[in-house]
């Protein structure tokens, strides 16, 4: 089933940042949608017809805008009346269908600095097998149609989820909902195309979500061609989770961990921006909760997830009997994941994430979480040698 991922209409920074304010942050002129597209065509060179004149103007100014961006080709595209350019860096290849050269140009660095982040922001990983194919929509319209020719009658449920993208089969597909939206989806989408083409063992989907939204948060330097990564600075996710905690709208933690994004959806779109909000604030517990109690656990499921050996993991866990061993193999969402790897005792393993959430909600940290720092004391890491 794909990974379908989205964000509410309108970001805290899009509510409150001046559009001056907003120019002088973002060098890039327009924002940008990502897809992958399957039988497209691509060729060196090749005239398109018809093209709108700001597309023709984005091709015809990319040579500048790739100056300084880690591209190793470029090449026109089209798909059923959809033209735009195809940048191919080492690791991505980038479809686009942008009004803007200058956004254009600036998705490659965005892009491979989003992969080094993937590799080394919660332990270290391999790089991909392949490149990663990603297509970016100009427009909604251009999106739905490509969405109801890549997923056919399963187009349904994603066409009415409001902004957002999906990724299917390691290619992401996305369109422009304004600039920081936008790379946010790009880049929690990259996490799946990255994890879908590189990790031989899936992820259960609350971890694998939760850690997609962990890599959205970043800050783009002003005057540099790179995004820094900094995994607290999420305003979207923070957010929520305050507001969801305002509204009653938090789920317990076993709900969260036997769900997922459609079975949420099906509840609201609120409820499923709710449950985006807290895996965010799972993965930070799991790094860095309890003095890094989980830590360890959690470098060990990416881990194995890599080499393919959770199964392994599950047959040779002394925690659970030889039922709980069999739907923990079986399973894709559910609590399973955390006996083996993190906690044999769920109800404490549930107290200490509470404990962690009920922090940050107390916290009020705006000025830490735009700074990219995490708005809570955390405690110290136990000293080694310590039980």
């Amino acid at each position: 089933m794909p990974y379908a991922d989205g964000v509410s209409q309108r970001s805290p920074v899009a509510r409150t940042a001046p559009a001056a304010l907003a120019r002088a942050a973002w060098p890039w002129a327009a924002s940008a949608a990502l897809a992958a597209l399957a039988g497209c065509s691509a060729r060196p060179g090749a005239p398109v017809a018809g093209g709108a004149p700001a597309v023709r103007a984005s091709r015809e100014a990319s040579p500048a805008a790739f100056a300084t961006s880690p591209v190793t080709s470029t090449r026109e595209w089209s798909w059923r009346g959809v033209n735009g350019i195809q940048v191919d860096t080492h690791h991505w290849s980038i479809r686009s269908s942008l009004r803007s050269a200058s956004f254009t140009g600036s998705l490659p660095a965005f892009y491979e600095a989003a992969l080094r982040n993937y590799r080394t922001g919660l332990v270290p990983l391999p790089a991909p097998p392949k490149r990663l194919e990603t297509c970016v929509f100009g427009t909604r319209d251009e999106w739905a149609r490509y969405t109801e020719h890549r997923l056919g009658s399963d187009a349904g449920p994603y066409l009415g989820m409001g902004r957002g993208g999906f990724t299917s089969g390691g290619e992401a597909v996305l369109y422009d909902i304004g600039p920081r939206d936008t790379l946010s989806i790009a880049a929690h989408e990259g996490w799946h195309q990255y994890s879908q083409t590189t990790f031989r063992s899936a992820l259960p989907v609350w971890l694998e979500e939760g850690i997609a939204c962990f890599m959205e948060g970043f800050r783009q330097p002003l005057g540099s061609p790179e995004p820094a990564f900094l995994p607290w600075r999420n305003t979207e996710r923070y957010a929520e989770l305050r507001s969801s905690a305002r509204k009653g709208r938090l789920s317990e933690l076993r709900a969260v961990l036997e769900g997922s994004p459609q079975s949420f959806l099906a509840v609201s779109r609120d409820a499923q921006l709710s449950y985006y909000a807290q895996v965010w604030a799972l993965v930070h517990f799991l790094r860095d909760g309890e003095g890094g109690r989980y830590r360890p656990g959690l470098e060990r499921m990416l881990d194995d997830a890599v080499r393919g050996t959770i199964g392994d993991r599950i047959r040779a866990c002394d925690a659970l009997d030889a039922r709980g061993k069999r739907l923990a193999a079986g399973a894709k969402t559910g609590l399973w994941l955390v006996t083996v790897y993190l906690d044999p005792d769920f109800d404490s393993f549930e107290r200490a994430y509470d404990r962690f959430v009920g922090a940050l909600l107390e916290s009020n940290g705006w000025d830490r979480i735009m700074r990219g720092e995490c708005p809570i004391a955390l405690p110290a890491p136990p000293r080694e040698g310590t039980p």
